[in-house]
């Protein structure tokens, strides 16, 4: 028989007589066969110890121990008492383990944080490594499941980490909510004791055997890539902030509060329990719904469940199938390709320059800033010389508009600048420039277009000539050919992908919604996840054939950009 199919059926059976507790059972009962521990956060009277109780009758011959912590507990009444007669005759300090929880198959612990020190320090040895120190042996111990409950979480500072961190999953336990499960339940005859009474057949029961196989095979359960890009995802989020830069959320605590303080021990437990999950599901590898299960091993506070569901939904939303397909590195060379072909075949040629503007019929416009409109003569200013020249300047005729009228002489000379002058080397109120009579100095400036006019720096009118163009050209045919051969790549990488995303989803789509230990509806976070996928390798390819489009119609042509 199948693993799963024994699985629902024992499941099935453990669920008889309890109400809204089948996810919890289910996930004690994955707990369990992953050899880890279980923590349940609920108030008193809602079915934790019953949890513990029925799980034991899922292991044949299997022996349940459990025990009410309080702040006076003592090692004895959770380990056994001390042997006398071994004191006495052998001087050895051991305990009588039978009917205790060093001999239990399934543990339960009541408010698990009133132990003392004592018990803490022997649960963290149990816990971690399945070993009781009994005297001067340490003995392995039998125990499947160990589930610690509390109405309360573990009160800072007071050296509880240690301990708390060893419960893998941690589950919050409700009453029940819907009205005719609770019927159903206050109905229940007397006679039918829930917390005693064994629902399972002994042939549905897991035997030593059994299990140990069961074991052997969850080793054997591989963990593909785009899985890793997803644990990688949630694990590297606890390194970094995720609130920077983003608008903080009302009661609801940053992603990065859910996973502080999670250690390399604790995220090899969480594969383990992934891989027990495909095992019972009869995969041979992880899924993207087994990773569901890691908000289960995440939160630190009931405050940041939420905060754990959010970041675990949006790994695999972000990761999942497409972590395995190189986007990035797809596009880089989709990118380098581009400006390849760019580079071969456009260029910009830019014959735009500035030009002195002639004025009718051959002057040229001097511009100041302290000074009305001025003008000097084209021959004038093509015979400077670096030496200062004495030349007349010319201004427009007020009562004949377009015609210039000599003004005055000035020092003229070269600018600094381009297309400057400096007029005269004494600095004059506009007034006494305008009426004054008589010859300047004039001299070449140090540019094409530069002129000192007394002294001071003036800039000649210009205008723009020439323009800008781009010039295509088609690309040799065996340019085009190479080319055509890295695109076929582009495109087979893509149909690659989307045969290797179909294989998933033919495999996946099988059985993302019979899950046994996750809830179906969240399959249409994996679907939504495969359907973007496929968006994103159709966008992919459409810009691969428009690069190719591109240079397939390039023609030999020059275009304007003026």
């Amino acid at each position: 028989m199948a693993v799963k199919s024994q699985i629902i059926r024992l499941l099935k059976e453990l669920n008889t007589g309890i109400y809204e507790k089948e996810e919890i059972l289910a996930l004690a009962l994955l707990t369990a066969v992953a050899g880890e521990s279980l923590f349940l956060l609920g108030p008193p009277g809602v079915g934790k110890s019953l949890i513990a109780r029925r799980l034991k009758y899922a292991f044949k011959q299997g022996r349940a121990f459990e025990y009410l912590m309080s702040r006076f507990s003592t090692p004895d009444e959770i380990f056994g008492p001390l042997s006398i007669a071994k004191l006495k005759d052998a001087d050895k300090y051991e305990r009588i383990t039978q009917g205790y929880l060093p001999e239990a198959s399934v543990v339960f612990l009541d408010e698990i944080w009133k132990a003392g020190p004592s018990i803490q320090n022997a649960l963290l040895t149990v816990l971690n490594e399945k070993l009781y120190r009994n005297g001067e042996q340490e003995i392995p111990i039998p125990m499947k499941l160990l589930i610690a409950a509390s109405n309360e979480m573990p009160l800072p500072g007071q050296g509880l980490e240690a301990l708390w961190d060893r419960f893998l999953v941690r589950l919050p336990v409700d009453g029940i909510n819907d009205p005719e499960h609770f019927r159903a339940m206050i109905t229940l005859p007397r006679s039918f004791d829930t917390s005693t009474h064994d629902p399972v057949p002994e042939e549905q029961k897991i035997t030593d055997p059994v299990y140990e196989g069961w074991s052997r095979g969850i080793d054997a359960i591989t963990l593909p890539d785009h899985v890793f890009q997803v644990l990688w995802f949630i694990k590297s989020q606890g390194t970094r902030n995720l609130g920077e830069g983003e608008p903080a959320e009302p009661d609801l605590p940053p992603p990065q509060e859910a996973l502080q303080q999670k250690s390399d021990r604790r995220w090899r437990k969480i594969v383990r329990l992934l891989r027990t999950s495909a095992f019972l599901n009869d995969r041979k590898q992880v899924d993207l719904m087994d990773c569901f299960l890691v908000k289960h091993c995440l939160w630190n506070d009931p405050s940041t469940l939420t905060a754990a569901t959010r970041l675990v939904h949006e790994a695999i939303e972000q990761q999942g199938y497409s972590a395995a397909l190189d986007f990035t590195g797809l596009r880089e060379e989709l990118r380098a390709l581009q400006s390849e072909i760019t580079r071969e075949t456009r260029r910009i040629e830019d014959t735009r320059a500035e030009v002195l503007r002639l004025i009718t019929p051959d002057y040229y416009r001097i511009i100041s800033d302290d000074s009305p409109e001025r003008y000097i003569k084209k021959q004038d200013f093509e015979g400077l010389s670096a030496e200062a020249q004495t030349l007349p300047l010319y201004v427009r005729q007020r009562l004949a508009s377009g015609y210039l009228h000599r003004n005055r002489s000035a020092q003229l000379q070269k600018g600094a600048g381009t297309f400057s002058i400096q007029v005269d080397g004494i600095e004059q109120d506009m007034e006494t420039l305008m009426s004054r009579q008589g010859s300047a100095q004039v001299s070449q400036g140090g540019g094409p277009f530069q002129l000192v006019v007394d002294g001071r720096e003036c800039t000649l009118d210009t205008m723009p000539t020439g323009d800008k163009r781009r010039i295509s050209r088609k690309p040799v045919p065996a340019q085009e050919r190479a080319w055509d051969t890295r695109i076929q790549g582009f495109l087979d990488y893509t149909a690659g992908m989307k045969r290797r995303l179909a294989q998933h989803e033919k495999q996946g789509y099988k059985h993302l919604r019979v899950n046994l230990f996750v809830p179906p509806a969240l399959a249409s976070l994996v679907e939504s996840h495969i359907a973007r996928t496929y968006k994103e390798l159709d966008k992919l390819e459409v810009e691969i054939r428009e690069i190719q489009h591109a240079y397939k119609t390039l023609t030999d042509e020059a275009v304007s950009l003026r």
